[in-house]
């Protein structure tokens, strides 16, 4: 072998030193090193060519779904582990100390917490740091949402999200009336989470049926001494002349003793203990501050005035001098029952009692002549529903004029009243009839921060207004209606002009051009409770189809207000039993509309309804 050519050798030598001094920039120091591989982690030789390492492809590099799929070789923990990875961010965040051990932390706890500010978390987490219950995204109940109305983002159910990457982490919109959003219970990784109010639990929920503090009954054996109301009026002495004349024929009961000016129950209302007092010169009753025990409607004595009216069949529950007119010839619509005849869809709702307005169709003209649309002034939009109990009175939701989370606290000069309605945008020339009102009475115990309990209202009329074919009042629920028709799966029907389907807004492509209706089911009292955090009383029912169910349906934004109605098979008249009150987005497995319970309300309305004492002679 021949000598190596001077010039060979030098570049092979140059080439060596040239590599030694590139090791400098190469290899970390130790220390250095350890700080990005993972504690006791063994790096064996030839590591780079094994078949997808987790820690190095997706943990200290950013790894795509190919690269995943070849760590673990099997489709369903490849999408296990990349729904936690993308909620992770472990796919957007440039790697440096702090991120790899980050995003480690949210993989090894499988999306639990989160890094950065949490844009990225989709975490099932849906309780904030004090315990309160997340709204859902989809509901405008309690808080309206406005903000985020798009479906870009990724919002579901009432899950903790930062889809406006707030500097503190995930947040939601609570279930409290009085509190708008607030940041969730979720830690950021690697942090601890500071101590929180723990949401309340299933055995808290039941317990809160069961209270102590409270009357049981209607209140008729309360002996108390207090004389102050829930307005906070002094009570009238109960042997003034004037609170005399007022309880002649109120079916008083004789065994419960008017003592001084002190809270009574004398006629035995499910609203509990009241007394007269004075406001603006007149004499009227107002509720005093007792809770009552929450009791099904068995037991209960429905008195009434039960007065005959002279050449007909029919019971009167109000006096027509205050009530108007209406009572008697309610629920028989010129169109169908003056007529022997029935609508296309009543015959559903006939059956459902036989065998023991998302989804909605729409409703023929004439088939709901006691509907109402309540129409704000300004700026001119539909508000609410209702409906027409007399020539006069009108009956909604008390939320729909007095509501503080969505600005709601109107006047008498804040709405009309709509009557005679089928179009929902058009002018009904001929049918329609445009009122003003001057008079509303919001239901002094109704409960806007906790659970719209008593959610009603009523309205007065300036003028009183014609029946005709399309207006016509509904009848009110006597207690032998609701022992016969408020049965579990009996069906009742629902108008309105609300939304088709759910969405964030109301804007015209969702709202129907005509009256909607939507036949759906009484749920169970206990099934209504178990649907939802927030506390249900005696004075609501829900209804709606359950998730197994083939038929699906439910009341709707828009349709707030509105008449849960029923047919009487023995009187051929339709009866009001319920007001569409609130829900949890529309039509969501799992979850009903509430409304609140007609019956339950009757005699705090008569009270008001009849306060016949006017003027101050004095």
């Amino acid at each position: 072998m021949g000598a190596v050519p001077a010039p060979l050798l030098l570049t092979l030598l140059f080439s060596q030193v040239f590599q030694l001094t590139l090791c400098y920039e190469v290899f970390l120091e130790e220390k250095r090193a350890s700080q990005v591989i993972r504690a006791k982690r063994a790096n064996t030789p030839f590591e780079e060519l094994k078949k997808g390492n987790l820690e190095r492809e997706c943990m200290e590099e950013i790894c795509d779904h190919e690269e995943a799929r070849e760590v673990f070789e099997a489709n369903d923990k490849t999408a296990a582990f990349w729904t936690t990875y993308l909620a992770c961010s472990g796919n957007t965040v440039q790697r440096n100390v702090d991120t790899v051990r980050g995003i480690r932390t949210c993989v090894d706890q499988k999306g639990r917490c989160y890094i950065n500010t949490g844009e990225h978390y989709r975490g099932n987490v849906n309780i904030t740091v004090s315990g309160k219950p997340c709204q859902y995204w989809k509901s405008n109940f309690p808080h309206r949402i406005t903000e985020f109305n798009t479906t870009v983002l990724n919002l579901p159910e009432n899950f903790c999200r930062n889809p406006d990457k707030r500097d503190s982490g995930p947040w939601c919109f609570t279930s409290d009336p009085t509190v708008r959003t607030e940041k969730c219970a979720v830690a950021k990784c690697g942090e601890k989470l500071p101590p929180t109010v723990h949401p309340v639990q299933e055995k808290e929920v039941k317990d809160r049926y069961h209270q102590d503090n409270c009357i049981q009954g209607t209140g008729e054996s309360y002996t108390g001494t207090l004389s102050v109301t829930l307005g906070g009026h002094t009570c009238l002495d109960w042997n003034l002349p004037k609170v005399k004349a007022l309880s002649v024929g109120k079916g008083f009961n004789s065994e419960v003793i008017l003592l001084k000016n002190y809270c009574r129950n004398p006629d035995g209302d499910m609203e509990g203990p009241w007394c007269y007092v004075k406001k603006a010169e007149n004499i009227t009753i107002d509720y005093c501050d007792l809770e009552l025990c929450d009791a099904p409607l068995d037991g209960e004595v429905d008195g009434g005035i039960q007065q005959r009216t002279v050449g007909a069949k029919r019971d009167t529950f109000f006096d027509p001098t205050s009530f108007g007119q209406g009572e008697l010839e309610c629920g028989e619509r010129p169109l169908f029952e003056k007529e022997n005849k029935q609508d296309a869809t009543e015959k559903e709702l006939i059956e459902s009692y036989q065998k023991r307005i998302v989804h909605g169709e729409t409703a023929e003209v004439g088939s709901a002549p006691w509907q109402v649309m309540l129409y704000k002034r300004n700026p001119q939009e539909l508000l609410c529903g209702a409906s027409l109990i007399s020539d006069v009175w009108i009956l909604t939701a008390a939320h729909c004029i007095l509501y503080p989370p969505w600005g709601k606290n109107f006047t008498v000069d804040d709405i009309l009243v709509r009557l005679g309605k089928y179009e929902r945008a058009k002018y009904e020339k001929g049918t329609e009839k445009i009122v003003a009102i001057d008079e509303i009475i919001v239901h002094p115990k109704y409960n806007w921060k906790e659970n719209l309990n008593r959610d009603i209202a009523l309205l007065h009329m300036k003028k009183p207004v014609a029946f005709t074919k399309q207006i016509h009042p509904i009848c009110l629920p006597t207690k032998q209606i609701v022992n016969t028709l408020m049965s579990v799966g009996y069906k009742g029907r629902v108008t309105g002009w609300g939304n088709l389907k759910e969405a964030w807004t109301s804007n015209p492509q969702n709202l129907p051009a005509k009256l909607q209706q939507v036949h759906l089911p009484i749920v169970d009292q206990e099934t209504c409770r178990k649907s939802t955090s927030i506390r249900i009383t005696d004075n609501m029912f829900c209804a709606g189809y359950k998730p197994e169910d083939k038929k699906r349906g439910d009341s709707c934004e828009g349709d707030s207000g509105g008449p849960f109605v029923m047919k009487n098979t023995d009187d051929k008249r339709w009866y009001q039993i319920g007001i569409v009150s609130w829900g949890e987005g529309c039509d969501r497995d799992g979850k009903y509309g509430f409304y609140t319970h007609l019956f339950r309300m009757r005699r705090w309305m008569r009270k008001v309804i009849e306060k016949s004492d006017s003027t101050d002679d004095d």
